[in-house]
């Protein structure tokens, strides 16, 4: 039982009225009566938070099991920080940031320094001078990780914020013009070496022979500007232009793929033509997403895309953005509210991602419609003959009400304990709502605005998953990615209306992968006209033995698996690093129907294979090119051999490995 479930179960329980409880909560006739009853009883037994000059404040019961729960996570071995009171701006607090970062940057631990920094920036008041020398900074250390142009923005906003010390102009001028050098700018950075001895001259702040260190060392920049046609090859591969591919706005499914009912499994997503692998299936921007770490700080939070130079917001702590226009479509959306509304749960043990999640989904939609257009739209969908017709399929792919209310949240299939702490977790929703300033929740909508809340919270327990991306800069010792091991980062808990619409099979056919905020599917087996579209739910056969996966989807999803490999009780395959994807230059033979050996696959191909783990081995990079090769191989493999087959295995790794290296290679517009 997660710990958030735990929590109101034992507590009910130490007041020795569990079964009380939970009787009366299944007795109720429907689901507005039954949250009604949860919200009347957190609040008979003191558990729903009140204002409290002018600050929202969790009630007795609650802090108590917060400082329980704290220290027994300790002795467990994690420090978790509660204290909502950082999510306030501080000078003092980013100056200490700013510090670390410091000292960081001394000792050419730059990826430190730059999470350092950017925190420094967060926590900084707007148009501070704390927030000028960060912004500074980081542009520093943003330069010396080869980032040029995050660090030209990070440039451009200590110069806007008007309180960067004037003395310290010529730095700013000398690192924007060493930018612009790197990226083959000559004549921008000649002028800017320019204004950076324009400045220099006139500064009182520094000693003559100062001055002329600092001139000796424009000079040299100078003297490179005029030999930099060497290296104008190196750093073109650094800044070549992306690939694009475009798809419509209106619709994230290919042509190919339809919305259909099936007996055994309801809604899925099924082929109708022959598919081969590397074909792409789904592209879309999730309808909500909330990071899974709440001090991430390398991505927006709007967009979720990687964005090193981010600008924070005006009022809290805790989020940043691309730019403006992220920040101000945030703030329109949900943020607005957020920002005084979720920090005091801050870190809490009894709140979840997918809670964050389930209430950015509640806040989008009440935003882009009213709360009583919302509270309307619940009845009728709550209404017991309501049902879709077929034509409704289409409202999935839009981003209205349909395409997040509409997806399953099997509360008929869960435990009472389960939904009795959905409707827990909602109630809490509600008072927060009711205590913040930006809603007024009259009190003939409480039962339906509850309700919702806890099938969207039902929503995003069972059909969120992580967007994940490579690691990178995330404070360690080492500056380049090529001498660490390859990690991946979970990012953010997203929830797509396309792709919740695939089901399970350990044996999946199809692999999602994230490109700068936007999620695209694609076939990773030739998927026959007619056939459905699996993803995996986080086992698959390939790492998780049968009794695995039966526990963790009984236990999450409510089901059992009835595909192949399940049925069939296929072997997994031990966990494999790069250096044990080569595959054997030796004949590799394919058989032929009659089960005669028939030919191998030439030399040239495997060794084709082993060339790319060699580069992603050694080097951490590779062409975007080579998964052309890889989805034809693997169309080869499935076309010829029979599953289970480790070679298989090996190639959909690579396959993966590929996908994350390649991500920055490739923009997918949605127009």
């Amino acid at each position: 039982m997660p710990i958030a479930e735990y929590v109101y179960t034992e507590h009910f329980r130490e007041m020795n009225i569990a079964q009380d409880v939970y009787s009366s909560f299944t007795d109720k006739k429907n689901s507005n009566d039954q949250f009604l009853y949860v919200h009347g009883l957190l609040k008979e037994y003191d558990w729903l938070p009140t204002k409290c000059d002018g600050r929202i404040r969790l009630s007795q019961a609650h802090r108590r099991w917060r400082k329980r729960l704290k220290k027994y996570l300790k002795k467990q071995g994690l420090l978790i920080n509660m204290d909502c009171t950082t999510a306030n701006k501080n000078n003092h607090t980013s100056d200490q940031y700013r510090s670390r970062g410091n000292e960081a940057f001394k000792i050419k631990n730059y990826e430190e320094s730059l999470k350092m920094y950017t925190q420094s920036i967060m926590t900084a008041e707007i148009d501070s001078l704390s927030f000028a020398l960060s912004v500074a900074n980081r542009s520093a250390a943003l330069y010396y990780l080869e980032e040029y142009e995050h660090s030209l923005k990070d440039i451009d906003q200590a110069f806007q914020s008007k309180r960067y010390p004037l003395q310290n102009n010529y730095k700013l001028f000398e690192r924007k013009g060493n930018c612009y050098r790197q990226m083959n700018h000559i004549s921008i950075a000649l002028e800017l070496y320019s204004d950076c001895l324009l400045h220099l001259n006139s500064n009182t702040h520094l000693t003559f022979a100062k001055k002329e260190k600092i001139k000796i060392r424009i000079s040299e920049f100078v003297k490179k500007c005029e030999v930099v046609e060497e290296r104008r090859n190196k750093i073109n591969i650094k800044y070549k232009s992306f690939t694009k591919l475009k798809f419509d706005k209106n619709s994230g499914l290919s042509k190919w793929v339809e919305i259909q009912n099936s007996k055994e499994m309801g809604r899925g997503l099924f082929a109708s033509k022959n598919i081969k692998p590397g074909e792409i299936l789904i592209i879309e921007e999730p309808i909500a997403g909330v990071f899974k770490n709440s001090m991430w700080m390398f991505n927006c939070n709007y967009c979720f895309q990687r964005c090193l130079s981010a600008i924070p917001c005006s009022k809290c702590s805790q989020v940043v953005y691309c730019d403006e226009t992220c920040l101000r479509k945030a703030y329109t959306s949900y943020h607005g509210m957020e920002c005084s509304l979720v920090y005091p749960l801050k870190a809490d043990p009894t709140v979840e991602p997918t809670h964050d999640l389930a209430l950015r989904c509640f806040v989008q939609l009440i935003n882009l419609m009213g709360v009583e257009h919302f509270c309307s739209m619940v009845r009728k969908y709550n209404e017991p003959n309501f049902s879709f017709d077929k034509s409704s399929n289409n409202c999935f792919m839009d981003k209205t009400f349909h395409s997040i209310y509409a997806l399953d949240g099997n509360e008929t299939k869960r435990t009472v304990s389960n939904l009795f702490f959905m409707h827990c977790t909602a109630s809490m929703m509600v008072s927060l709502l009711s205590l913040n300033e930006y809603y007024d929740i009259p009190s003939n909508f409480l039962d339906t605005i509850g309700v919702s809340l806890v099938h969207l919270l039902c929503i995003a327990n069972l059909n969120s998953y992580a967007s994940v991306e490579l690691s990178k800069y995330i404070g360690k010792t080492s500056n380049n990615i090529s001498n660490r091991s390859a990690t991946y980062d979970s990012i953010a808990l997203v929830l797509c209306s396309a792709y919740s619409l695939i089901n399970h099979s350990c044996d999946p056919n199809v692999i999602v992968q994230t490109y700068s905020g936007v999620e695209v599917t694609r076939a990773i087996q030739p998927i026959s006209k007619g056939s459905q579209l699996f993803t995996d739910y986080g086992v698959k056969f390939m790492s998780h033995c049968k009794e695995e996966r039966i526990t963790h989807l009984f236990d999450q999803y409510q089901f059992q698996c009835q595909c192949q490999a399940c049925t069939n009780d296929w072997p997994i395959y031990a966990s494999l690093e790069l250096d044990e994807l080569f595959i054997s230059n030796g004949p590799l033979i394919i058989n032929d129907r009659d089960g005669d050996n028939h030919l191998s696959i030439p030399k040239t191909t495997l060794s084709k294979f082993n060339e790319i783990v060699d580069l992603l081995l050694i080097h951490r990079k590779i062409n975007v090119d080579c998964l052309d090769f890889l989805f034809s191989f693997l169309d080869l493999l499935y076309s010829n051999f029979e599953k289970p087959c480790a070679i298989n295995y090996k190639c959909i790794l690579l396959v993966q490995a590929c996908m994350y290296y390649t991500s920055d290679q490739v923009h997918y517009v949605i127009e």
